[in-house]
């Protein structure tokens, strides 16, 4: 068993940069957590149907690793939407106007559950994006044509968000297969690149695992290995530290 604890620090390309108070390019507004835009940031519109937000307005190079794309519209899920409204590149607008929604509400979501994220999968989130990792959504394609948005029901199916229609049998059986374990896969994990493209991927550095409040059994690791064809990191929470963990095969001698 193999265990890693990353030091965060900040995204090449700025994606991670908190804003600096003497930043002039920074506008602030609201009480409680400060809410810092930079000027002609991003702005997303929520969709409670959906549990996600469709994209209004584009600015910058952070949506090449960001969102997903269905029939020409960009969409985000709720922890991309959190990530970048924390560093004040996304103004997350309200579905019924156009008033920001506030982090304190932000967090409610996340709190909530209700659109395929909790809190502990965000905090694993945040923590890659901001060592500079690029992050989907495990079973989740970057783009498609035709594809149809769906809603995510519960945490378990949020695999099936922005799921494309010919893909809904491969991630049900997925589903069906791991019902009989609390491990899942819940983040596809690329390495930073600068040539990375939505359209052509390619595939994970390795693929975040969450297993519950003990580490996961063989007979879990099989399930997921049978069916994730990269590398498995299973992550622990604690006290606001991520901690990631890989298993390797082991054969102990036999015993006369």
């Amino acid at each position: 068993m193999e265990e890693k604890d990353w030091e965060a620090s900040s995204s090449s390309e700025n994606e991670a940069c908190f804003p600096n108070d003497d930043d002039e390019e920074f506008q602030s507004s609201g009480s409680g957590p400060r809410l810092q835009f930079r000027v002609g940031s991003s702005k997303a519109r929520w969709i409670a149907e959906l549990g996600m937000a469709e994209v209004e307005v584009k600015r910058g190079k952070l949506w090449t690793t960001t969102g997903i794309i269905r029939s020409g519209k960009t969409y985000c899920f709720i922890e991309e939407a959190l990530y970048l409204s924390e560093i004040g590149e996304l103004q997350f607008l309200g579905d019924e106007d156009d008033a920001v929604i506030e982090l304190k509400d932000l967090y409610a979501k996340i709190a909530e559950g209700k659109s395929g994220c909790c809190w502990e999968n965000y905090e694993v989130y945040r923590y890659l994006k901001g060592l500079g990792y690029i992050l989907s959504r495990h079973g989740v394609r970057w783009t498609s044509k035709d594809a149809a948005i769906m809603t995510p029901v519960s945490e378990e199916e949020s695999v099936c968000a922005g799921e494309c229609p010919e893909d809904k049998d491969t991630v049900t059986k997925l589903l069906g297969d791991m019902q009989i374990c609390d491990a899942r896969a819940v983040f596809d994990v690329y390495l930073p690149n600068r040539r990375f493209k939505k359209s052509c991927p390619g595939e994970p550095s390795f693929v975040a695992c969450f297993s519950g409040d003990s580490p996961p059994s063989k007979e879990e690791i099989k399930v997921l290995q049978k069916r994730v064809a990269a590398p498995l990191m299973f992550c622990h929470i604690a006290q606001g530290r991520a901690s990631f963990f890989s298993f390797s095969s082991i054969d102990l001698p036999v015993l006369p």
